[in-house]
């Protein structure tokens, strides 16, 4: 009776110990597919791809493409654009360097002469001393060409080899036909050159329409001002310029002034491409 009542309850709490550890097992199995259980590698896998392709880049990178960085060279044809596009452009940029005629003293017929002797370029001419180009031109023809003086052509054409135009006129001004020691100063023969090709305009001396921002009106308001001269706009006050505009009326009170002394000391020093480089980044003299 004993053991028939011992072996029932063993047998309910048994199937009881039984059905606990399938629910323990059965939540494990759970919790582990939920929080990291998981048995796949797939993604570290590919972690590690990642990592290795990077290594090899890295080394390829450092023992070759960095160095043939490095020594890496530029085109004769790369090299002369990138030069060009640094280079500062002026109106004389568009003169041809075989233009000998821009020396004060030298024609269409004397040019004709040079480049018969090779003498082709500005720095062709500078190279030889005037006594070379005295020789030379006895040479050709020494009755023709006695009166001709190339003394300063040299000197002339050196300045244009460097592009120091404004020294080039300044000198031009001081000679005569190509002769040192003029009586007067005289039209440089580089200025008449630019505006027969249409580089430079040309004003009259004290002309205040020369000035970027100032017209017909303008400049009779400022001539009954007693503004007449480059010379006199130059030195102007801003106030002063701004005064005589507010004076005449609201149409001409949007006109801005305050360029037109800077405008006018150029024009008169005789700076005229610099003047025309300056102007051309202006609108309306602004």
């Amino acid at each position: 009776m004993k053991f028939s009542i011992l072996s029932n309850l063993f047998s309910e709490c048994l199937w009881w110990l039984l059905l606990w550890m399938f629910l323990a097992f059965l939540l494990g199995w759970i919790l582990r597919k939920l929080f990291g259980g998981s048995t796949d590698t797939s993604c570290c896998d590919e972690l590690e791809s990642l990592k290795t392709k990077y290594r090899v880049l890295e080394e390829k990178y450092n023992n070759g493409f960095k160095t043939k960085e490095k020594v890496q060279t530029i085109s004769p044809s790369v090299a002369n654009n990138l030069v060009a596009s640094n280079t500062k452009m002026t109106p004389y940029s568009k003169l041809k360097n075989d233009n000998l005629q821009i020396i004060e003293g030298i024609g269409p017929k004397m040019e004709e002469v040079l480049k018969k002797h090779n003498v082709n370029t500005w720095s062709d001419l500078a190279g030889n001393k005037a006594s070379e180009l005295r020789s030379l031109l006895d040479n050709e023809n020494p009755t023709r060409y006695k009166i001709i003086d190339p003394t300063t052509w040299s000197n002339q054409a050196q300045l244009a080899a460097d592009e120091k135009w404004t020294e080039l006129i300044a000198m031009q001004k001081d000679l005569d036909t190509g002769k040192t020691n003029a009586m007067v100063g005289t039209d440089s023969k580089l200025e008449k050159i630019m505006v027969k090709l249409g580089l430079l305009k040309k004003w009259k001396q004290d002309d205040l329409e020369a000035i970027e921002g100032i017209g017909p009106k303008i400049a009779g308001l400022l001539n009954d001002a007693g503004i007449t001269t480059w010379k006199q706009l130059s030195i102007a006050s801003i106030e002063k310029l701004k005064e005589v505009l507010e004076k005449a009326g609201w149409r001409f009170r949007l006109a801005d002034p305050g360029t037109w002394s800077k405008q006018a000391g150029l024009a008169d020093q005789g700076n005229w491409d610099e003047l025309q480089e300056y102007q051309d980044f202006l609108s309306g003299g602004k």
